[in-house]
């Protein structure tokens, strides 16, 4: 056999060898934890918004509409000027013994650790990353970066809006688990912990206007306008949505994501009025209107429920979009200057603080080269 002829064998070998190690490694990525499990169909069937193999939104949604501005991928190679921080944000170091009953803190994102009748809740626990895939989803640098083992050692409930990646981490939950009573979570999201060990008598799964009580809360999973997934082909496995906390003295709303729809009205009008609303705003873009929402909108949904004071989350955390890290900020504080009717605040990461307390204009402390 001539040599050549040898070495084309030799290399098709070492080629499909290649290929073959590719497609194991694949699917081992595939199949780890990060991304979680399916639901069991039993229990997403049973939900009226469960139509044709997945879930649907109230009124029709897209994920990606069309746009007067350049198409994304030149948001990737032409970042926008200040779209990270040049220097770690100022942020508090996180103490959980300052939290008193009625007091909250925002931990980046829309992780918000809250203490409410003498429970404590966590919402979106997201500690360590917004992405399965290296290099992508990294948090921006804190001067006081909170993590899971500053958290109370008990964790009455976490609250789970939907199952993306800069929502709902597998870590940080295998990390807050075993101190944690129980995780109440949208439909088919159970599957998710359940695959990283949390047990099944810790997980409530709601469908929409569903609430179950806990001792002195009323917790209700609310609808939002969004999509869920976190692999390749389960898009809309699993429902998403927003939640309403309530006690004898106090009303609090937390969007997860979604874009704007009648919806909000529908909340206001069967759960409010709020004393405070964690409303998302950040990681927008004109392409995606249907699915998340513009700082200018704000309003609106805190008029639509009737809302005293707004919290803007979503933002000041990761990377997730085109524009400066704090744009969302500064375009819902423009938005709000002539409100008169409804409070907006804002504060470092790891700073305890109420709905009474005036608002912390601190991004205008930081350097920006926007």
């Amino acid at each position: 056999m001539p040599n050549f002829q040898r070495w084309a064998i030799a290399l098709f070998k070492a080629i499909a060898v290649i290929i073959v190690l590719l497609v194991i490694a694949i699917s081992a990525f595939l199949h780890t934890a990060p991304f979680g499990d399916n639901p069991n169909q039993r229990t997403v069937v049973r939900s009226m918004h469960y139509q044709n193999g997945e879930f649907v939104n109230l009124i029709p949604t897209t994920i990606s509409t069309p746009s007067s501005k350049p198409p994304s991928l030149w948001g990737l190679l032409l970042p926008a000027l200040g779209k990270n921080p040049t220097a770690p944000l100022p942020s508090f170091e996180l103490d959980t013994m300052r939290l008193g009953n009625g007091d909250f803190v925002w931990l980046g994102h829309s992780s918000i650790l809250m203490r409410i009748a003498d429970l404590t809740v966590l919402s979106d626990p997201v500690f360590y990353r917004a992405s399965p895939v290296p290099g992508i989803g990294e948090p921006f640098a804190l001067q006081h970066t909170p993590r899971t083992e500053a958290l109370p050692a008990r964790i009455d409930i976490v609250l789970i809006s939907h199952d993306h990646y800069d929502h709902l981490d597998h870590r940080s939950i295998q990390d807050i688990a075993p101190r944690t009573q129980h995780f109440m979570v949208p439909l088919g999201v159970g599957a998710h912990l359940r695959k990283w060990g949390v047990p099944d008598e810790k997980i409530k799964e709601f469908d929409w206007y569903e609430s179950h009580r806990y001792g002195p809360l009323k917790i209700s999973l609310t609808p939002a306008r969004h999509f869920s997934g976190r692999g390749l082909f389960n898009r809309n496995a699993t429902l998403w949505g927003s939640w309403v906390v309530a006690s004898a003295a106090k009303k609090i709303y937390f969007s997860g994501d979604g874009g704007y729809g009648p919806h909000f009205a529908e909340i206001g009008a069967r759960y409010g009025p709020f004393d405070i609303a964690f409303v998302e705003n950040g990681a927008y873009s004109t392409e995606w209107n249907q699915i998340h929402l513009m700082p200018e909108q704000l309003v609106g949904v805190a008029r639509d429920l009737r809302a005293k004071a707004v919290f803007p989350i979503h933002w000041g955390k990761f990377d997730l979009a085109y524009h400066p890290w704090d744009e969302p900020i500064r375009r819902a504080e423009a938005a709000f200057s002539d409100e008169s009717s409804v409070q907006l605040l804002s504060a470092p990461i790891g700073k305890v603080l109420s709905d009474e307390t005036p608002g912390d204009r601190w991004w205008t402390l930081f350097p920006s080269d926007a």
